[in-house]
């Protein structure tokens, strides 16, 4: 037989406390918090201002004897001080007077002859020996029934103005101590009586207003048994009765937002109609991650854009058995369930199958009414179209460019050719005339040295890089840099300030390529400021947003180094060129440096930009990545 008993299941009723004996232990507390702060407050004050009536006299005291010993201390007449510390002592509020002299030694000490002629070695008479001022320190006597305040006054002659002793006083306390107990009592004894008015004045406050709240609770219970067909009528010309007419007028409403509700539900029920089929319809994908990691919508387009088969993509699944833990996409949600921040919106390269697609990701979270997250929302849209679309502007683009560096190339070679023509057809003429094979031996090396370093500068722009990567310092090629260019700066009377931490961390970079950048802006500063100025060079390490993509930004961070100067700007129509293949505004110069800077930065996967307000001054940032 199994013995079979009801399990019973108590329901925890909670423990209910009148209103009324709520307002009045309220009170209650507040008037004896009230009155214990206030006799805190007196306390104190009281304390401080018998203290300091105690320290004024005593130094007044001590002062006063040490004006009327000073010639028996120079003369040490241990005799008349002792005599003078004793009569001093006979003051009732007097524990004790120490005349020390200026060695140190008890001159007199009152009611202690045995102490004469000797040092003293506690700490408050080492103290007060070695005082150049009033000294006022408390200090509890052996017999720990009171205590003292000493205090110390040292004594000066008036013509050498020499130290030659301290008189020292004791001062009972006990006196003070009596009168704050005394306001204590007072202030115990009104507070008592303050309390009871209060009391009874609350009693009386609490029943005038919990007696008509009693009749509106029992119509609550009464609206919460489902009878909402009652009125309530409370009439104390107070905020009770605009509550029981209030009451009343939610009875009715809630009646007629029962029907109201029914119409919302029916119209809840078509949006969610038409949100799902929205979902259906429309060609970007939207899913959700709950913070576990698992899938909790999922429309159409996801499947098509990230090509995966319902099977595995599909509410409920695990996020590591749906994306490659390696891919970005699970990376970029991987960090934002890690770091329940939302991440802005990036690119992000995707492999389904065989294609390779371009992915703009955006995400938001979804969070409870306590603000805690509950879920990742996340937006793909596919632009592998658009990005086919940009590569072929960018043909276009580079096509037009070419157009551009084709007339500047013309333009370039066509006057050193100019200078060279004129020469070999001079030649047959003047080859007899003094200094002419001389000059042509100059000028014509020198324009064919000139074509060939354009050719050069082309080829390094123009031909696929061939750079030696390794571990590098970017303090130590800055140092580097600056110090070949110093000669040339100094010329311009040009003063570089160089702000580089010794911490940087290391990058990955061929350095012969990016001395040659960094040699590109220096000189560009240098050719701003002819008259002189100053040049800033600046480095610093910058952590990366932790979703960003940036190429500047990959692994935990990048370098930037910033190179500002004091010249006169550069206006914003040149800016909008000024990485252009000759592209100059100088009388001299090919226009290919900043070209061939911007092509070492981005290949070294950083990125240049330049800043200015067109009036004083440019600013180069180059960022860099650094060694992961």
């Amino acid at each position: 037989m199994h013995n079979l008993s009801p399990k019973i299941k108590i329901l925890k009723i909670p423990r209910f406390i009148p209103l009324r004996y709520r307002l009045i232990l309220m009170i209650s507390g507040m008037l004896i918090l009230l009155l214990g702060t206030l006799a805190m407050v007196l306390g104190i004050i009281q304390s401080r201002t018998i203290r300091g009536q105690i320290e004024k006299r005593g130094l007044g005291i001590a002062q006063s004897l040490a004006a009327t010993s000073m010639a028996d201390l120079t003369i040490y007449n241990y005799v008349a001080l002792e005599r003078s510390a004793n009569q001093a002592a006979l003051n009732p509020d007097i524990v004790y007077v120490i005349i020390h002299d200026k060695e140190g030694r008890v001159a007199g000490y009152s009611g202690r002859p045995d102490l004469q002629n000797k040092f003293l070695m506690d700490d408050l008479s080492q103290k007060a020996n070695a005082a150049i001022a009033p000294l006022i320190q408390k200090r509890l006597l052996k017999s720990g029934k009171t205590d003292v305040l000493d205090v110390a006054v040292p004594v000066f002659l008036s013509k050498t103005g020499n130290r030659w002793g301290i008189i020292r006083l004791g001062l009972s306390l006990a006196p003070m101590h009596k009168q704050i107990r005394l306001t204590q009592w007072i202030i115990l004894a009104v507070g008592l009586m303050a309390l009871a008015i209060g009391i009874l004045v609350s009693t009386w406050a609490a029943k005038r207003v919990t007696s008509p709240l009693g009749n509106l609770v029992h119509a609550t219970v009464e609206a919460a048994q489902g009878n909402l067909n009652q009125k309530i009528s409370v009439k104390t010309g107070d905020e009770v009765e605009i509550l029981a007419s209030n009451f009343s007028t939610m009875i009715q409403k809630i009646l007629d937002h029962r029907e109201q509700l029914e119409m919302q539900l029916a119209e809840i029920k078509r949006l969610h109609r038409h949100t799902e089929k929205l979902l259906t319809t429309m060609k970007d994908g939207l899913m959700s991650v709950d913070m576990d990691g698992r899938m909790a919508t999922i429309n159409p387009a996801v499947h098509e854009i990230l090509d995966i088969s319902d099977t595995r993509l599909k509410k409920g699944a695990l996020l590591s058995d749906v994306l490659v833990e390696d891919s970005d996409l699970y990376s970029y949600i991987r960090k934002i369930l890690d770091s329940s921040i939302a991440g802005a919106t990036v690119e992000i390269h995707f492999d389904s199958g065989e294609a390779r697609k371009d992915i703009l990701v955006g995400s938001s979270l979804l969070a409870d009414e306590a603000g805690r997250p509950q879920e990742i929302i996340l937006n793909l849209h596919d632009i592998t179209e658009l990005k086919k679309l940009e590569f072929r502007v960018r043909q276009v683009e580079r096509m037009a460019a070419l157009g551009t560096l084709a007339a500047g190339l013309s333009h370039e070679i066509r006057n050193p050719l100019s200078a060279i023509k004129t020469f070999v057809q001079l030649l047959p003429k003047k080859i007899e005339k003094p200094g002419f094979l001389e000059k042509f031996q100059r000028t014509v090396p020198r324009e064919i040295n000139r074509i060939n370093q354009l050719i050069e500068d082309l080829l390094d722009l123009a031909r696929p890089p061939k750079y030696q990567f390794s571990k590098t310092n970017i303090r130590s090629l800055l140092k580097e840099t600056i110090d070949f260019m110093e000669a040339e700066l100094q010329t311009h009377n040009i003063q570089c300030v160089c702000k580089i931490p010794e911490d940087l961390p290391h990058i990955r970079a061929d350095s012969a390529q990016l001395i040659k950048a960094f040699q590109n802006l220096i000189q560009n500063a240098n050719q701003a400021m002819q008259s002189g100025g100053e040049l800033t060079i600046e480095a610093y390490f910058e952590e990366r947003d932790p979703l960003s993509r940036s190429p500047a930004e990959s692994g935990n961070g990048s370098v930037k180094i910033c190179f500002q100067d004091t010249g006169p700007g550069i206006s914003e129509e040149v800016l909008r060129n000024i990485f252009n293949p000759f592209f100059t505004t100088k009388d001299k110069g090919t226009g290919l440096g900043l070209s061939i800077t911007h092509k070492v930065v981005t290949e070294h996967g950083g990125q240049i930009e330049v800043t200015s307000d067109g009036r004083s001054g440019t600013r180069f940032i180059i960022g860099l990545p650094i060694q992961s």
